[in-house]
């Protein structure tokens, strides 16, 4: 046995209701991205073994899913050759806790009929399953959320770390343009609200009022779906533009007021076609339709964070559109992505 797992990462674009009052809450957006990315090399041990910067979180990952299989712990060494930054608004354990799951499912030979029975097994998804449909097919995503009330699949508002409910329904999912560009950078010096701190954010924002879910629906269903069925990057990156300020993504952002929305300022006054904050941050993208305009709007938001002394890792990368991948015999996992991914 000797394989990699690679995995995309994720832009989560905001939850969709955050109000509850049709009976169902949740529902979010987004895309997969190539870069950054977790793979993995796994082969046969004499234990289980990692070898990474984190070795126990992957360990306890990996013991919850064998508990539930009630199988132990497999004899595999796996090696993290490639790792997406946690809580920095990536989708980087769902990732990780899917391509383990794989992996360890492969070994004892447990086969699995789709994504969703794979989610359970890690429980991930209970809130938005665009991480889990990234992991499953990449593309753009849109699901629909929860039932939501007494004796529904949800009874209060809670993180996808916090939940039990099954990954939500899928509406959409489509390619992205392979020439779209997404321009990504990360402070280092402020971490996405994870844990209680999520949870604690979750209730004391819920609900929001109707008339913004109202209007999050609409920007949804009549900019940002046309936008990317039709490759319309202009109407796209609009109706990302105006999610920055409604609904519950409007919360996340403010939350890292005022650094994120004066870079996503810098980033649409460079040429970006639209901007935002990945899940609760503290990633922010800008989104173009070239690689020289994406290093030109790169260029403008870091020279702006050297000004300020602020540490950051940013990229510039394309879509995912194909999800996981798993190669045998140890082939170099380079056909991961079709497009050029830089790091700096």
């Amino acid at each position: 046995m000797k394989f990699k797992i690679s995995t995309p990462s994720r832009l989560h674009f905001g939850l969709i209701d955050f109000n509850g009052d049709l009976g169902r809450i949740d529902g979010g957006t987004g895309v997969s991205l190539s870069n950054p990315g977790n793979v993995l090399s796994i082969r046969r041990g004499k234990s289980f073994q990692v070898n990474g910067s984190n070795p126990k979180l992957i360990q306890d990952i990996a013991q919850n899913i064998c508990n539930k299989l009630n199988r132990p712990l497999p004899d595999m060494e796996i090696t993290v050759e490639e790792e997406i930054p946690s809580h920095a608004g990536f989708g980087s354990k769902t990732q990780m806790s899917l391509a383990l799951a794989y992996a360890i499912c492969r070994e004892y030979g447990i086969s699995y009929t789709n994504i969703d029975e794979l989610s359970r097994l890690v429980g991930r998804g209970g809130t938005s399953g665009i991480g889990v449909r990234a992991f499953d097919r990449g593309g753009f995503i849109l699901d629909c959320g929860h039932s939501f009330g007494k004796g529904k699949e949800k009874s209060s508002c809670m993180p996808s770390s916090a939940s039990k409910a099954k990954v939500s329904p899928q509406v959409l999912r489509c390619d992205v343009p392979e020439d779209w560009r997404f321009v990504l950078v990360t402070p280092l010096n402020y971490e996405g609200s994870h844990g209680k701190s999520e949870v604690d954010i979750f209730e004391s924002s819920f609900p929001l009022n109707e008339t913004e879910t109202n209007k999050i629906c609409r920007v949804i269903l009549m900019q940002l779906v046309p936008g990317i069925l039709e490759k319309d990057i202009a109407t796209f990156g609009k109706a990302i533009n105006t999610m920055q300020n409604i609904g519950f993504k409007n919360v996340e952002v403010q939350l890292k007021s005022p650094l994120v929305p004066n870079l996503l300022s810098i980033m649409n006054n460079a040429g970006s076609y639209g901007s935002g904050m990945s899940s609760f941050g503290p990633t922010v993208f800008g989104l173009t339709d070239n690689d020289n305009d994406a290093i030109e709007i790169r260029k403008a938001v870091t020279e702006h964070l050297d000004d300020m002394d602020t540490p950051y890792v940013s990229w510039i990368t394309g879509p995912n559109n194909h999800g996981f991948t798993v190669l045998d015999n140890a082939e170099k996992a380079e056909s991961r992505s079709k497009v050029v991914s830089q790091i700096i």
